[in-house]
């Protein structure tokens, strides 16, 4: 526990998710900035990984085809390929948020707060990542993955109350920090694992 809690990224989702929590106690009416406030966590979390995609210099791995054959990637096509993937992922989630929450109402300093904390929680596992990259190779094909491990269950938990026709509460809020911390831990050990077991021996 001492060790997940020394990690900076993790203090700034602490941080970030509790805040959001809050907001919509305080102001239930305003889910929409929640959701926005989500949403824009995604596009960070995106944009960093392929920052990392696009950087990396010691790689390994392969990313597998729809039709069970290994293509392999270099790591300027792999960025690339996965800022399409993702982006039209987030595209369509984007229109989708624009018919079904009102983005006219948000409050544009609650948003910017909350892009400002899980900005700076992807910047420090960014740079967290690169020093572990200076030591061991980074598997191209988990980290083009990774992100959807973080950001599926936590809409999940956001968007779940609107397909089954309730209102939103703070249990799926509650739910979604808890899922982002989850796969956020998920994430960081399977990035670092390599790293991991070569300082064992």
């Amino acid at each position: 526990m001492k060790k997940l809690l020394s990690n900076p990224s993790v203090l700034f989702l602490i941080v970030g998710n509790p805040y959001c929590i809050w907001y919509y106690q305080k102001y239930p009416g305003d889910f929409a900035t929640i959701v926005w406030i989500y949403w824009f966590q995604s596009i960070i979390i995106g944009f960093f990984n392929f920052l990392e995609l696009l950087t990396a210099k010691n790689t390994s791995g392969e990313i597998t085809a729809t039709n069970n054959s290994s293509v392999k990637f270099t790591k300027g096509c792999a960025a690339w390929f996965f800022l399409f993937h993702y982006g039209t992922f987030h595209l369509v989630y984007f229109v989708f948020l624009l018919v079904d929450f009102d983005s006219t109402s948000v409050k544009k300093l609650v948003l910017l707060l909350g892009i400002a904390t899980f900005f700076l929680e992807s910047m420090i596992g960014f740079i967290r990542h690169k020093a572990i990259e200076k030591t061991e190779k980074v598997n191209i094909g988990l980290l083009f993955f990774l992100p959807y491990l973080r950001i599926i269950p936590m809409h999940l938990m956001i968007l779940l109350p609107k397909f089954f026709g309730m209102e939103p509460s703070l249990l799926f809020l509650v739910l979604k920090m808890g899922a982002d911390l989850l796969a956020f831990r998920i994430y960081d050990w399977m990035y670092r694992r390599r790293s991991m077991s070569q300082s064992a021996y």
